[in-house]
């Protein structure tokens, strides 16, 4: 019972620090997301919009799933003329929004962003978005007639605009294509690139395996070739010795007797001279 009792309480005591731990990990990273959206607004108030931003996508960053910092980045962002960008920071804000009042003025934003790049049937839907989860906003209420009356009179505008966005999809698409074309070609290159150094190793491998094979020949002939005896030797060098005997004996021979040929052609010759008659003048 006492054992029990003893490990009871060591349960209790990790639990406690597990859950101590959870909570101080969980202060600390929401005041670091709290300290990342209030530096952004103190520059955003000092139209600091760059660096506001920057503050704000850091804030995101720790709490991708709050709407206030994608809300904040997108206002930064509207005021630096970058309404692409401002509108993609409102879609996300209002798909986090967790209030009404969040999706609402998600959406008010939103309807500026596209009125300000005259996307008016945008704007109109956006507009009316927002006053579905505000209906007693005037401000909105006001924007939304006033996109709806541009609409109205500037049909062919919202078709400009939905053709511009479906030949930038276009573009994003072929863009795209193109890219996985790239990659394909650069894989089906590395796959011959593979296959060519492979046939080169199998072919050296061939090359090396048959001059292994000759060499062992070589030397297996070598092998089986009998080493002569030593009285083969000396009977081959005995012979050897006799022959060049041989031929300096026919060598003195033949010297001795083309002396002795000299010599008696020598001799006829004298006589001939000393036999002559003297000739009459």
């Amino acid at each position: 019972m006492r054992e029990d009792k003893l490990m009871i309480q060591d349960i209790m005591k990790n639990f406690l620090y597990i859950t101590i731990m959870t909570l101080i990990s969980l202060t600390a990273y929401s005041q670091s997301t709290g300290r990342a959206l209030s530096t952004g607004n103190e520059n955003y108030q000092q139209k600091n919009y760059s660096q506001a931003e920057a503050s704000y996508r850091i804030a995101n960053s720790k709490s991708p799933e709050k709407a206030t910092a994608d809300y904040n980045m997108g206002n930064s962002l509207y005021k630096q003329k970058l309404n692409n960008e401002a509108v993609s920071a409102y879609l996300r804000s209002a798909q986090k929004a967790q209030t009404k009042a969040e999706k609402h003025q998600a959406y008010h934003n939103l309807g500026n962003a596209y009125m300000k790049d005259k996307n008016y049937k945008a704007a109109e839907e956006a507009y009316k978005n927002a006053l579905r989860n505000n209906p007693k906003d005037e401000e909105t209420r006001y924007n939304y007639a006033v996109a709806k009356k541009l609409n109205e009179e500037n049909p062919q505008q919202d078709q400009d605009n939905q053709d511009n966005q479906d030949n930038q999809d276009q573009n994003d698409q072929q863009n795209q294509d193109n890219k996985d074309n790239q990659d394909n070609q650069n894989q089906d290159n590395q796959n011959d690139q593979d296959n060519q150094d492979q046939n080169d190793q199998q072919n050296q491998d061939n090359k090396d395996s048959q001059d292994n094979q000759n060499q062992d020949k070589d030397n297996q002939d070598q092998k089986d070739k009998p080493e002569p005896s030593p009285q083969e030797q000396q009977e081959k060098q005995s012979k050897e010795q006799m022959e060049r005997l041989l031929d300096a004996v026919n060598r003195d021979e033949r010297a001795v007797q083309q002396r002795l040929i000299n010599k008696d052609k020598k001799g006829e010759k004298t006589e001939a001279v000393q036999g002559a008659r003297k000739k009459d003048w």
